[in-house]
């Protein structure tokens, strides 16, 4: 007989866990559909074009919000700056000077976990148990081996250095919006972050030279796509995930990132999976699998002092 109590605790836990993996695949794919689009426009144009289209949905949905006026616009702005403007303009800048979709994953979501779970440390955010930190190394070491094969190929220098500073801008994005803006709508946070990131980088983009693009249906898609379900559906959920889960537990999730965006780059851009991708992704998905289901610690006490 089957027992119904059983069945749907199951169902209730998947649908709990759905958003992980949403979240997964949704990120994943912007480095693959980001490698396509720096293939049609400068990396500042393909954010600025990007960032304009998600402002036509992004800003009606967070004026439908009651009380949006309250929200702190100033502490948004400046996430909005290094989760929107820092990570991808370093990400793009990478990806257009020859860094690959998997390495540029591997160097921005392998890192960001461990640099994420130091500065909460640090910060007396959170207090990351010793198991923490053992899966999170377990976690990079099972990324580095899945894209290990395509190693060889990466440019080194100032694509790899860009893509350095597009990791820290998401780590230092994920701790102050944990710290700063936890109790944020998430359509209100998304809204101002991309009209932060979009103040700074269209005039960049235009004092550059970079603005200018050549119309064509692969740029077109490839922008309706960051924008649409990455710029909004991507962050949100980031958002309302960072609300739930610890800082260094959903930064973690990211781990799994690489090992998708190898299987979506052998599919779309014809990038051949190496067998050896296969056993870093097992290994990478166990670990982060253990960290989420890690009860986290409470947090220590944060005074008033500390967060003005």
């Amino acid at each position: 007989m089957i027992d119904s109590e059983a069945v749907r605790e199951h169902t209730r836990y998947v649908l709990a866990r759905l958003p992980l993996v949403v979240f997964v695949l949704l990120w994943s794919s912007g480095y693959v559909v980001g490698a396509l689009g720096v293939e049609v426009a400068t990396p500042l144009a393909l954010l600025t074009v990007r960032f304009a289209i998600a402002l036509v949905l992004a800003v009606p949905l967070a004026l439908r919000v009651p009380g949006w006026r309250e929200a702190p616009f100033g502490r948004l702005a400046i996430v909005g700056l290094l989760l929107q403007g820092v990570q991808f303009a370093g990400v793009y800048g990478g990806l257009s000077l020859g860094v690959p979709a998997a390495i540029s994953a591997l160097v921005v979501l392998g890192l960001a976990p461990v640099v994420t779970t130091a500065l909460v440390a640090l910060s007396g955010m959170e207090r990351p148990t010793g198991r923490i930190w053992a899966l999170l190394a377990v976690g990079v070491a099972g990324v580095a081996l899945s894209v290990a094969p395509d190693l060889g190929g990466a440019q080194v220098g100032a694509g790899v250095g860009l893509t350095v500073l597009g990791m820290l801008g998401l780590a230092g994005g994920t701790v102050l919006q944990k710290r700063w803006v936890g109790e944020a709508d998430p359509r209100v946070a998304v809204a101002t972050q991309i009209v932060a990131a979009t103040a700074v980088l269209f005039p960049v983009a235009v004092v550059t030279g970079q603005l200018h693009v050549d119309p064509s249906v692969q740029l077109g898609w490839t922008v309706a796509w960051l924008a649409w379900p990455l710029s909004i559906g991507a962050t949100i959920l980031f958002v309302r995930l960072l609300a739930r889960y610890a800082a260094s537990t959903t930064s973690t999730l990211l781990l799994v990132v690489p090992a998708v965006t190898a299987v979506e780059s052998a599919l779309v851009l014809g990038e051949r999976l190496h067998p050896l991708s296969l056993v870093g992704m097992a290994v990478t998905v166990a670990a982060v699998a253990a960290v989420v289901r890690e009860p986290a610690r409470p947090p220590a006490p944060v005074s008033a002092a500390s967060t003005r």
